[in-house]
C-alpha cells in the first residue's frame, strides 16, 4: 500500500461504515487517479473536501436516524428528557408566582431587586417552553435555532452569576448556573446533532413517556415552594415560619430533596438500562444530577463550595465519568461474551 493511499484511507475511515463499504473503493480509486506523479499526502483541498463530505454524511445519518451508533439515539432520548424537566421547572416557576408576588410585595423600597431575584427568570422558562412545543410539533429547524440562541444566552449569564456574584441581576444567572445549564446544552444537541426528542420520545415508548411525565409531575409538586410553605408552617400562606424551625428545617429539606433526586436517579436507571442507547442516555443526563448529588458524597471538597463554572464543570465531569464507568462495566460480561463468540474455533 502507497504511502498516499494509506493516508486517503484514514481520511475515509473518517465516514459511517455503511458509507465506506458501499463507495470507499471508488472515492479512493477517483483520488489515485488525480494525484500528481510523486505526490506523498492528500492536497488540503482534498482533505478539507474528505472532512466536509463526512461531517455532512454524519450528521445527515445522526438526524435522520440512520446512524447505527447507540450514542445518537441515546441523544435524541437525552433531548427528550432534558426538554421534559427545563419544561417542568417552567411549570414549577409557573406554580411559585403566587407566593413570589407576595414575597416581592413586601420588600418595600428593594421591590425593584425582588422582582428580578424572583421573577428575572420568568422569559428563560417560557422560551423553553415555547422551543418544546416547536420541538413536539416537528418544527426542529426553528426549534434548533431557538435553542442555541437561548443556551448562548444562558451561558453568558452563568458565567456572569458565578463570577460577580455581588453585582446587579448575577442572582439570575447565578440560579441558572446548576442543573438546567447542562439540560439547555443537551436539549440543544439533541436538536442539532440527532432526530430530535420526538424520537427520542419514540424509543422510549408510551409506557417510559407516561411515567416519565407522572415522575417529573411529582419532582415538581415536592420542589415547589407551595409545598415547601406547607410543610414549614402548616398552611399555604405568605412563608412566615417561626423562628423555632429556621435552625434545622432547611437542612431536613435538602435531605430530602436528595433522597427524591436519588429515587428518581434509581428509577430512570431502571428504565433505561434495558438498552444501549438507554444506558448512554443515562450517562448523558448524569451531570445534570451531579451539582445536587455531589455534596452528599465523597467529591465534595468541603461545605461551602463557591458556585463557580469551573467548580460546576468538575462537578459534571465527575458526575459523567463515574456514571460512564458504571455503564462500562456492567457492558463489560457481555462485551466479553461477544468477543469469544466471534474468535473462530
Amino acid at each position: 500500500m502507497s504511502t498516499l493511499e494509506d493516508r486517503y484511507r484514514r481520511l475515509l475511515a473518517l465516514y459511517p461504515a455503511a458509507h465506506r463499504e458501499a463507495h470507499e473503493q471508488e472515492m479512493l480509486d477517483l483520488l489515485l487517479s488525480a494525484a500528481r506523479p510523486g505526490q506523498t499526502r492528500p492536497s488540503l483541498a482534498d482533505t478539507a473536501d474528505l472532512l466536509r463530505g463526512a461531517a455532512r454524511i454524519r450528521r445527515r445519518h445522526a438526524t435522520s436516524g440512520i446512524s447505527a451508533s447507540p450514542w445518537t439515539d441515546a441523544l435524541a432520548i437525552t433531548g427528550f428528557l432534558a426538554t421534559l424537566l427545563l419544561v417542568a421547572e417552567a411549570a414549577r416557576f409557573a406554580v411559585n408566582i403566587p407566593q413570589l408576588a407576595q414575597l416581592s410585595a413586601d420588600r418595600g423600597p428593594m421591590l425593584e431587586y425582588g422582582l428580578i431575584y424572583d421573577f428575572g427568570t420568568g422569559p428563560y422558562w417560557l422560551a423553553w417552553t415555547v422551543i418544546a412545543v416547536l420541538a413536539w410539533r416537528g418544527l426542529r429547524r426553528p426549534a434548533g435555532v431557538a435553542a442555541c440562541a437561548v443556551t448562548a444566552v444562558h451561558t453568558v449569564l452563568a458565567a456572569y452569576g458565578t463570577a460577580l456574584p455581588h453585582d446587579p441581576g448575577a442572582s439570575v444567572g447565578a440560579s441558572l448556573a446548576g442543573v438546567p445549564l447542562p439540560l439547555a446544552l443537551l436539549a440543544t444537541a439533541s436538536l442539532l446533532a440527532s432526530p430530535g426528542p420526538r424520537h427520542g420520545a419514540r424509543l422510549l415508548g408510551r409506557a417510559r413517556v407516561t411515567a416519565a411525565v407522572a415522575l417529573t409531575g411529582v419532582l415538581v409538586a415536592l420542589n415547589s415552594l407551595p409545598f415547601f410553605t406547607l410543610a414549614y408552617q402548616g398552611d399555604l400562606g405568605k412563608p412566615n415560619a417561626p423562628s423555632s424551625m429556621i435552625s434545622a428545617f432547611p437542612r431536613i429539606w435538602d435531605l430530602l430533596g436528595f433522597a427524591a433526586v436519588v429515587a428518581s436517579a434509581v428509577l430512570a436507571a431502571v428504565a433505561l438500562a434495558r438498552t444501549r442507547e438507554g444506558r448512554r442516555a443515562f450517562v448523558l443526563l448524569s451531570p445534570a444530577a451531579a451539582p445536587f448529588v455531589m455534596p452528599f458524597t465523597i467529591f465534595s471538597t468541603s461545605a461551602g463550595d463557591a458556585v463557580t463554572l469551573p467548580n460546576l464543570l468538575a462537578k459534571y465531569l465527575i458526575g459523567f465519568a463515574v456514571t460512564m464507568l458504571c455503564v462500562r462495566l456492567a457492558e463489560l460480561p457481555s462485551r466479553n461474551r461477544a468477543a469469544r463468540e466471534h474468535i473462530p474455533a
